[in-house]
């Protein structure tokens, strides 16, 4: 039965809150701890009184006494050709006692690694209230900040449509110069200035266009692992939740090309609720497969080499095309080939030394090979104490591919989607843009990133996952970007 809910339900989370709990049957989905979400083109004038009312939340008397810190970066974000951190710092010392606190590690767009962590959480310590204005990461490191310091209020002034994760419990950061995503703290608040998005360069936008893109492919992997025992907290009704997020995706898509206000403002809308399926969920498997494995293993190499990252949002959009086109072609090879099933099981000893190998290019030391290799014999581990499962999942076959075909769409239709939106379909279209080299080894590798099973695992594990299985899902990924622009 279609869920009584509707993308509008935002502005009252108390509805979104009864949904979600008159469909938890196994009663695993996290509480939303998120009260407040306001989405409109003259957000700030509410400011100081959602800061106000948690404050009283809090148990705390709003004024001149209260700290404020206020978390940004060096960006400067405009809001009609205003300085936007400028007028927010006036909003908030009109009332307040504000500290901006300004992080920079000097690379272009900031990294949440440890240091970065640390320097937030102690800037916070003896704050009453924090205030992010940004994009992803420094929303993400101001959850950190306020969770480690025992801030009572986190308000988050959101300023890009580029990510989804304003509005969840997570935070993506660096660990021993891995991409990983840690359970963080909800915030109290988000406000988003549409016309702040609108405004903002297009290919932020188109970023988050690429990000939405997931709830198209993400899926069909939780699926897979749902099936094969791979993954247990598999939810029907997150995904029935995330459809709405598309609801008119074909009629606005191509205004995020052109900076239409509206479609922008639909744009922020359908993330904000993308992001609460992913918190509430208690996993980010929904909405996180095989791209957001390719897009974080970017980040991981751009990282280590001091090399400039790309926009997680693009790179997610272009990985959704790659991870469709995967599926597409384990299913050919499947058909014409079949699957040794014996295999698809090997002894994990023999694929330490050739793993690990694959990452001295990167990393002398080993540490990075040592994190992913962890990551990956947990992942591995766990598959083969399933095999009976496995074996039946694929005996059934039929059913399998035809339920996940129900949760995805197919290379062709999402490079499509992108076309119209202008985002990015092929790496190539990135800034920075990959060699060709490093693509197909971060495709051909993303597997260790994380212990989350995909289809990249299943074609590693069928022997399909070689250089040439590699270069035959780029070839299609080409096929669909060709027949989207219609020079195919």
């Amino acid at each position: 039965m279609p869920l009584d809910l509707a993308l509008s339900d935002l502005s009252r989370l108390s509805r979104v809150r009864q949904v979600l709990a008159d469909n938890d049957p196994n009663g695993q989905f996290t509480s939303l701890g998120m009260a407040e979400v306001h989405i409109s083109d003259d957000v700030l004038t509410q400011l100081t009184d959602v800061i106000d009312r948690h404050l009283a939340l809090a148990g705390r008397v709003a004024g001149q006494e209260t700290q404020v810190r206020m978390i940004v970066d060096p960006v400067l974000i405009r809001r009609e050709s205003a300085d936007l951190k400028q007028r927010v710092e006036e909003l908030l010392s009109g009332r307040y006692s504000v500290t901006r606190v300004t992080l920079d590690d000097g690379h272009p767009i900031l990294h949440a690694d440890e240091g970065i962590l640390d320097a937030a959480a102690a800037a916070s310590e003896g704050a009453d209230v924090i205030v992010s204005v940004g994009g992803g990461t420094i929303t993400d490191v101001a959850k950190i900040a306020a969770e480690r310091a025992g801030v009572p209020v986190h308000v988050v002034v959101q300023t890009a449509a580029s990510v989804d994760g304003y509005t969840d419990n997570f935070a993506v950061v660096l660990q021993n110069g891995v991409k990983t995503t840690l359970p963080s703290r909800w915030p109290e608040a988000v406000l988003t200035d549409t016309r702040v998005i609108a405004e903002a360069p297009h290919y932020l936008n188109a970023s988050g266009f690429g990000e939405l893109l997931s709830m198209y492919a993400a899926p069909g992997d939780w699926y897979l692992a749902s099936r094969m025992g791979m993954d247990p907290k598999y939810a029907p009704v997150l995904l029935e939740m995330l459809s709405l997020c598309g609801e008119g995706v074909e009629e606005w898509s191509g205004g995020v090309g052109t900076g239409d206000p509206q479609a922008c403002a639909n744009l922020a809308t359908a993330l904000a609720m993308r992001g609460i399926v992913t918190g509430v969920g208690g996993t980010t498997a929904s909405l996180s497969g095989m791209e957001h494995l390719i897009s974080h293993m970017f980040d991981m190499v751009n990282g280590e080499l001091h090399e400039p990252t790309g926009l997680h949002g693009a790179q997610v959009g272009v990985g959704s095309v790659i991870r469709a086109a995967a599926w597409e072609v384990f299913c050919e090879r499947r058909q014409q080939e079949g699957l040794d099933m014996d295999r698809m099981f090997p002894a994990i000893d023999w694929l330490e030394d050739g793993v690990k190998a694959g990452f001295d290019w990167l990393d002398a030391s080993g540490r990075i090979a040592a994190e992913c290799w962890g990551r990956y014999r947990s992942k591995l581990n766990l598959w083969l104490g399933q095999r009976t499962r496995i074996e039946a999942a694929f005996a059934d076959w039929d059913a399998l591919k035809a339920e996940h075909d129900q949760l995805v769409f197919g290379s062709h239709q999402i490079a499509s989607y992108l076309y119209r939106a202008g985002a990015p379909m092929r790496f190539t279209d990135l800034d920075p843009a990959p060699s060709a080299e490093r693509l197909h080894w971060v495709v051909g590798n993303c597997q260790y990133m994380r212990e989350r099973f995909t289809v990249a695992d299943l074609l590693t594990l069928a022997g399909w996952w070689d250089d040439e299985g590699v270069a035959r899902v780029l070839a299609r990924v080409d096929e669909a970007c060709k027949a989207a622009e219609g020079t195919e």
